[in-house]
């Protein structure tokens, strides 16, 4: 990760904290109501690290084609990503149930898992006092 956009880094550290997180209270939830297995664990732990990956990628990718410097082919770049990250984490996912048996469910829900930890990102902001959009959220980590 050495020749990385510092961002890219720190957003994707803080979204897999989330997905941490999130994870954690989802294995609770199962625990809790009696559907717990070590299938669950390991589709919790494969639907975590397809969640983050895609992450990942996304920020590559929008790092990139922003160094590039033409904004309409930054826009094309980063809409023709989103399918296929779609595409290779529907794989990813169908692979871990057919083949390892995960549990569905388990292997599935953590792929919104970033999408809540960065709906929360405003109120983590506020409640920090940060106010620079190039940082939003990442102080979190420092």
């Amino acid at each position: 990760m050495a020749g990385l956009d510092p961002a890219v880094k720190k957003e994707t550290l803080y979204t897999a904290v989330w997905v941490l997180v999130l994870s954690l209270l989802m294995q609770a939830v199962f625990l809790v109501i009696g559907q717990w297995s070590p299938a669950v664990l390991l589709g919790n732990l494969g639907g975590a690290l397809i969640a983050v990956g895609s992450y990942f990628l996304l920020g590559v990718t929008v790092s990139r084609a922003i160094a590039r410097g033409k904004p309409e082919e930054a826009a094309r770049r980063v809409k023709a990503s989103a399918g296929l990250r779609l595409a290779g984490s529907a794989l990813l996912c169908v692979l871990l149930v057919a083949v390892c048996g995960t549990n569905v469910y388990a292997t599935v829900i953590p792929l919104l898992f970033p999408r809540i930890g960065l709906s929360f990102r405003p109120l983590v902001d506020r409640k920090r006092g940060v106010t620079d959009p190039d940082t939003e959220g990442s102080d979190l980590l420092d």
